[in-house]
């Protein structure tokens, strides 16, 4: 009989890491303040995908070259750092306001998934997180230890989906209150900006160890 035990715990676990505020969190709260909630839906799956690639990572073994290769973890540090710089950039040009920017096309969808994958896929941090933590709650003597690490992997990023989705909501709903305000529209684009550099400036500082 399956014990699903080890599975609730990391549950447990991975809503304690999904509440905590990350550079997904601010990407979520601002496209969804920015283009409208579907937007942010969609960013909300681009991030969760970026989760699973991580997880896929750690099944295939692949993440264990970032923890014990530095040159891998800082390119990949390196690229994470630009784009968070390069979305802090996009906040403050942006003059879009929230009444004008709910609909979005095709292309701009694309756009918006792709760039919520890659907010997760360039943190290494990431990576290295679940290489530590997945593996705890795996029996190395089961079969196919890598299917439940993907397993597990696959729970955070719903898990995570989840967390998200309820900040999209919330965003929504704030975001009525801020159509009449350009001002506020404004200091919010500019404390999105300085969020996603203060993301940035800690993933730079950050080592992995």
């Amino acid at each position: 009989m399956q014990d699903f035990t080890p599975y609730l715990g990391f549950i447990a676990v991975s809503l304690m890491i999904a509440l905590s505020p990350g550079p997904s969190w601010a990407y979520t709260i601002s496209t969804t303040l920015g283009h409208g909630r579907k937007a942010g839906m969609i960013g909300n799956l681009g991030n969760s995908t970026g989760i699973l690639c991580h997880a896929v990572a750690v099944a295939l073994g692949l993440a264990a070259l970032l923890q014990y290769s530095s040159a891998a973890f800082q390119a990949i540090k390196f690229l994470g750092v630009a784009y968070l710089v390069y979305l802090a950039i996009k906040a403050f040009r942006s003059g879009a306001s929230v009444s004008t920017a709910t609909e979005t096309t095709g292309t701009d969808n694309w756009k918006i998934f792709r760039n919520g994958a890659f907010v997760s896929i360039f943190n290494p941090k990431i990576s290295l997180l679940m290489l530590a933590l997945l593996p705890q709650f795996v029996d190395p003597a089961t079969q196919n230890p890598e299917l439940h690490i993907a397993a597990m992997g696959a729970m955070h990023a719903l898990t995570a989906g989840i967390v998200h989705t309820h900040l999209i909501f919330f965003s929504s709903g704030f975001s009525r209150r801020l159509k009449k305000s350009g001002k506020v529209q404004k200091a919010m684009r500019w404390a999105t900006g300085t969020v996603f550099l203060g993301f940035g400036a800690r993933l730079a500082l950050s080592d992995n160890h």
